[in-house]
């Protein structure tokens, strides 16, 4: 008769537990940047699209209409393009000052299956501040619209529903909006070195740009760009300029659809709220400096690492790097100075 063989099973020591928790966490933290890394990929890729999208909108826009769609159209505000650039608006406290004029985005709605809420705002037949005082296009106007959204921006106020801007308006008798409208995180680009009515850019007020006006050629010429809502620029304390206290964010607030506050420019306040210039460079200001908001919110910013992407006049869509120079942004923007420089 044979003994029947006995096993002793050996639990593990406390020791090589310990080891092989910490094996576990070091292979979870090698996997957590790279799940990262490749949703930020993804999202890159949709807001791209986003681009692309109405980069082709603007093309359509151009072969059916005969030009690009204007920056803005004035109805309210100042109707001035001073050839100095000297001349600002009324205060923004002014009720015709932030009163709603048409953006750009809004007659692009036909050309990217919109055209639905192109007809319920009324886009041709009013002006966007009184479309803003009715109640049925003011809905339509404040439902999020992801094909102006980049999903890499995450950021927005405590109390801002996403996809909202943080934008208010005057009605057209000079009483507050109170419902806000639907953020883009694309603007236009206005102006090699700020938000101006007369811009050297593609858009601006009242424009008609052709592409045989740019002459600097499609394919170098920048027609639009990213903006944030909040920018996580790292910059705090106190601003001995305007005496504000910064938290590590500035407000750039993104962009609206539909339209800009009457025909303020070189401000926070006006036609920032569709425009965009190469004030400062992408991603900037990096440092305190006066009004630090308002410059901000009149360039290009993006959550992608190291830089924005844009869509240039050909439709195409490239990312600019932090490191891209002032001086070749500018050169990008502007249609007609001559440097047809190509950016990478």
């Amino acid at each position: 008769m044979h003994d029947t063989p006995s096993f002793s099973r050996r639990a593990f020591t406390l020791i090589e537990l310990l080891v092989v928790i910490a094996i576990i966490g070091t292979l979870v933290a090698m996997l957590i940047p790279a799940v990262q890394s490749s949703r930020e990929s993804a999202r890159r890729v949709a807001c791209a699209n986003n681009l692309k999208q109405l980069g082709l909108a603007l093309s359509a826009h151009d072969a059916h209409l005969g030009g690009f769609p204007p920056g803005f159209k004035r109805v309210y505000g100042d109707p001035r393009l001073d050839a100095s650039f000297a001349v600002n608006d009324q205060p923004a406290s002014l009720p015709v000052a932030s009163q709603g004029n048409w953006a750009w985005g809004a007659f692009l709605l036909p050309f990217m299956e919109m055209n639905g809420v192109y007809q319920a705002i009324n886009v041709s037949g009013t002006d966007c501040a009184s479309a803003m005082a009715n109640a049925a296009s003011m809905q339509a106007m404040g439902q999020p619209v992801p094909a102006f959204r980049c999903p890499t921006d995450y950021t927005k106020a405590d109390t801002q529903p996403a996809g909202i801007t943080d934008i208010w308006f005057n009605g057209p008798t000079g009483s507050m909006i109170a419902t806000r409208s639907a953020l883009s995180n694309y603007v236009a680009a206005n102006h090699s070195s700020d938000i101006l009515r007369a811009g050297d850019g593609m858009f601006f007020m009242d424009s008609r740009t052709f592409a045989a006006k740019i002459r600097d050629g499609l394919s170098n010429t920048i027609a639009l760009g990213e903006r944030v809502f909040l920018l996580n620029n790292g910059v705090t304390g106190v601003d001995p300029q305007q005496g504000y206290a910064y938290n590590g964010f500035l407000k750039p607030q993104a962009a609206c659809i539909y339209c800009v506050r009457g025909t303020r420019q070189m401000s926070s306040h006006g036609i920032r709220d569709a425009l965009g210039s190469a004030f400062m460079a992408i991603n900037e200001p990096s440092m305190l400096v006066g009004s630090a908001d308002s410059s901000s919110a009149r360039g290009f910013s993006s959550y992608h690492p190291g830089g924005a992407q844009f869509t240039f006049g050909d439709g195409s869509v490239r990312f600019l790097s932090t490191s891209t120079g002032l001086a070749l942004l500018r050169d990008l923007i502007s249609v007609r100075d001559g440097r047809s420089t190509v950016a990478d």
